[in-house]
């Protein structure tokens, strides 16, 4: 059992770039760090060549990966896929919305394998490292801090379909603070059940905030990686509008509240909703397992949700901008006062957008 469950912290698996491990940087104490010097060829035709999207790299195939990059990059950025004001007025009267056909399947075929590998581990495990009891393959299966897993997982932290949206709600001082993915066996429900465990996302956050109207602070993507298309598929369920305020009504009786809805959603497509979102979750009575994973982003100031594992190679072979998602800063005053290099998004919106991200 030991030596199953050992596996699920498995080493990042780097991609072959032309770097042999004397090239790559010294491990640091706290990977998150990083070094506030200027590198002398951050400037240098060849640094540039390295982030531009059309040289075929990622960031940094030398002894030390520049600090102040030329240019930040994210790769196959398309205006098009930004936040309409359609969208923005949608999500902020509703508190959600559903983006169709994010994934390509060749994508959701491999994030599916990654899923169903942590998950086929467990089972062999026969126990739950999350509720710390046995497990059956009849068991609901939630597992978290998974960038680290696969890099199926890191790659869609950024993905261009949808990460555009996030900044497009909550701004450039953002970075991922939780990932995890939830699979709902088959015929694991009744038709009987009702949703239940209806909640505002952050916890204590929620109590401790003394005012009328909580802030929303973060959000989350869901990428679907099953038909949740009809009910009773373990949909989440939602009250449209209800982030707009701080308590729900909820009948005694086990019935739904008013205005309660089935978020209906196909393969490949992404759920993004305010934390505030009053949401929960429910029974699977169909043939279909429900597996869906989950990223939450918020203010860089905010404290990880989970353990957010990020090892050195992670940082290593990711652009700026993924370094910032994935919590790198200059010095901890940095989450709350940024410098330049802390927040590539920044620039790289300001370059695009022009001065209205400020």
């Amino acid at each position: 059992m030991v030596g199953s469950l050992a596996r699920l912290a498995t080493h990042w698996q780097r991609e072959a770039r032309g770097c042999t491990p004397s090239q790559r940087p010294t491990a640091q104490a706290n990977p998150l760090l990083l070094d506030a010097r200027i590198s002398s060829q951050c400037g240098t035709t060849a640094w540039r060549n390295l982030l531009c999207p059309g040289s075929g790299h990622r960031l940094s195939l030398g002894a030390k990966p520049p600090t102040v990059p030329a240019r930040p990059i994210m790769l196959n950025f398309r205006p098009e896929d930004c936040l309409t004001p359609e969208e923005k007025s949608a999500f902020e009267s509703q508190g959600f919305l559903v983006i169709k056909e994010v994934l390509p399947e060749a994508r959701a075929v491999e994030l599916e394998h990654a899923v169903d590998a942590l998950h086929r581990r467990v089972l062999d495990a026969g126990y739950d490292p999350y509720t710390k009891k046995a497990i059956t393959p009849q068991d609901v299966f939630f597992l978290s801090n998974v960038l680290h897993r696969d890099p199926a997982f890191l790659h869609l932290i950024d993905w261009p379909r949808t990460f555009p949206k996030v900044w497009g709600i909550l701004g450039w001082n953002i970075a991922c603070y939780h990932s995890h993915f939830l699979i709902n066996p088959a015929l694991t429900g009744s038709a009987e059940q009702r949703p239940l465990g209806w909640h505002q996302d952050s916890g204590r956050v929620n109590r401790d905030l003394e005012v009328e109207l909580r802030p929303r602070l973060s959000l989350k993507v869901g990428f679907y990686l099953s038909d949740c298309s009809a009910p009773g598929r373990a949909n989440t369920w939602v009250v449209p509008g209800s982030h707009l305020k701080n308590n729900l009504d909820v009948p005694a009786d086990g019935s739904l509240p008013e205005g309660a809805i089935p978020v209906l959603v196909k393969r490949g497509d992404a759920l993004i909703f305010d934390r505030r979102l009053f949401h929960t979750g429910s029974p699977n009575v169909s043939e279909i397992t429900r597996k869906v994973v989950f990223y939450g982003y918020g203010y860089r100031w905010l404290r990880p949700k989970d353990n957010m594992t990020v090892s050195d190679d992670m940082l290593y072979f990711s652009d700026p901008i993924r370094r910032q998602l994935l919590g790198a800063t200059t010095d901890f005053n940095a989450y709350f006062s940024p410098n330049e290099i802390d927040v590539p998004l920044r620039s790289f919106l300001r370059e695009h957008f022009g001065e209205k991200f400020e």
